[in-house]
């Protein structure tokens, strides 16, 4: 049981240091991702290893996100590039996906317990405090990701020169993943102190 014990203790530590280099290395779009699904797989193993259900379910819809626009983007089956003489339609769709993916993660969050104990009855879920956390978070990039389509339109569409949230959006992103980083790691944490008690 000692031995464990170091092992998680170990294993949160380099995921609370490694979230604050999420936060820090906010430019570096491949190494962010890269950093966030070792981090986001860190706790999946952690929740594995204290057989918590809810700490794995939670740590497997936040990576979510980043498989949904590695298949989209990084395959090339939508381009992140837009011409002036497609500005509009490029961008539209680019922002009208991230909407998608939001609103699917927006309702696998609200209804993740209900789901969990209908697929498997056997396990012991329930809502946590990041349940409610993540949620707000994701409403908030629902929002912000709506304003950012509506931006484009008004820019790209209209002729307005407003960039606000077409500059923001990555920023806003990145602090996204940050949040969901942090609230993970001390779900982690709290279930570590759980699971020793």
């Amino acid at each position: 049981m000692a031995h464990l014990r170091y092992i998680n203790i170990q294993l949160l530590i380099i995921i609370g240091i490694l979230s604050l280099i999420l936060i820090i290395l906010r430019d570096a779009t491949f190494y962010v991702f890269s950093l966030y699904s070792l981090l986001l797989a860190g706790i999946f193993v952690i929740g594995i290893k204290l057989r918590d259900f809810n700490l794995c379910g939670l740590a497997g819809l936040a990576l979510f996100p980043i498989a949904y626009e590695n298949l989209i983007f990084t395959t090339g089956l939508i381009s992140l590039n837009s011409e002036q003489h497609n500005r509009l339609l490029q961008n539209s769709i680019i922002f009208g996906l991230h909407i998608v993916k939001e609103v699917i993660l927006l309702v696998l969050l609200t209804y993740r317990v209900e789901l969990s104990q209908r697929i498997f009855p056997t396990r012991r879920v329930y809502y946590t405090f990041a349940d409610g956390l993540l949620l707000w978070l994701c409403l908030l990039t629902v929002i912000i990701s709506f304003l950012a389509l509506s931006e484009n339109y008004l820019r790209n569409g209209l002729g307005y020169d407003i960039t606000f949230f077409f500059y923001a959006f990555e920023i806003t992103g990145y602090l996204f993943y940050a949040s969901v980083c942090g609230t993970l790691s001390l779900l982690a944490f709290k279930s570590y102190q759980q699971f020793s008690e």
